[in-house]
């Protein structure tokens, strides 16, 4: 931690941190907003498995006895970084979990499926200012426990390593290739810097993302995600961390 006590209180009352409250895990929508999802905010918590669910883009739940922030981000490592900084480093959670969309780098590998990462390759620029070379890694036991949460809901995980870039633009044929002969999964542009983060802070983290395009099969600058498809699974998703962190 970069603050002492004084100044990390300071910190936390000019970011609202105080004002909600101590909470137990963050669950971050990598990218997007939660309202995006069709059934976000829920008319009845119990839609997610809650006990109770209040609040206004920064949304917190409560289930077991534990509380849950759900907080956005905004695209790509460095924006993200605002509100994994804000909301779980600098906050009284010792756990976050991303739950984000991400481009399928093998033919196999179809659009809704979902992907766990153990490890991300670092594409991005935010990670080695926390001390980060090529590789940030994922809490493993929490890993463990997604993974086994996500069987039971009926899902079979893929789990393994993502790339997070930070030009989509520059997604293009070589690179995708030369990363799927890698052995690996996904494409996305934040869960490595969200990995970095926690670490770096001493939180536990760990992403859990639903694959939304394919770009080997797509025209460079053709990413259009069919997202109504996979909102259901987004859905499912955030129950499954919900699970995860409260049963």
């Amino acid at each position: 931690m970069l603050l002492d006590q004084k100044n990390e209180e300071e910190f936390r009352r000019k970011q609202g941190i105080e004002e909600l409250g101590g909470y137990d895990a963050v669950i971050f929508r990598l990218g997007l907003r939660f309202e995006g999802l069709p059934n976000f905010p829920p008319p009845e918590p119990e839609v997610y498995g809650l006990e109770s669910l209040s609040g206004l883009k920064v949304y917190k739940g409560s289930r077991g006895g534990k509380e849950i922030l759900f907080a956005p981000t905004l695209m790509g490592a460095a924006a993200a970084s605002f509100n994994i900084e804000r909301y779980l480093c600098h906050s009284p959670a010792s756990v976050g979990i991303g739950v984000g969309y991400c481009g399928g780098l093998k033919a196999e590998i179809e659009i809704g499926r979902i992907i766990i990462p153990a490890k991300a390759i670092i594409g991005e620029g935010t990670s080695k200012y926390y001390g980060k070379g090529e590789i940030s890694s994922a809490d493993q036991s929490l890993v463990r426990r997604l993974v086994d949460v996500t069987r039971r809901f009926g899902y079979e995980p893929l789990l393994g390593e993502i790339y997070s870039i930070d030009a989509p633009f520059m997604e293009t044929p070589d690179l995708i290739s030369e990363l799927s002969q890698q052995g690996i999964l996904g494409i996305d542009m934040e869960t490595s810097a969200l990995f970095s983060i926690a670490e770096y802070h001493g939180k536990r983290a760990a992403a859990i993302l639903v694959v939304s395009d394919k770009p080997h099969e797509s025209p460079l600058y053709g990413f259009d995600p069919p997202l109504q498809a996979i909102e259901g699974i987004t859905e499912d998703v955030i129950k499954i961390c919900i699970q995860a962190l409260t049963g």
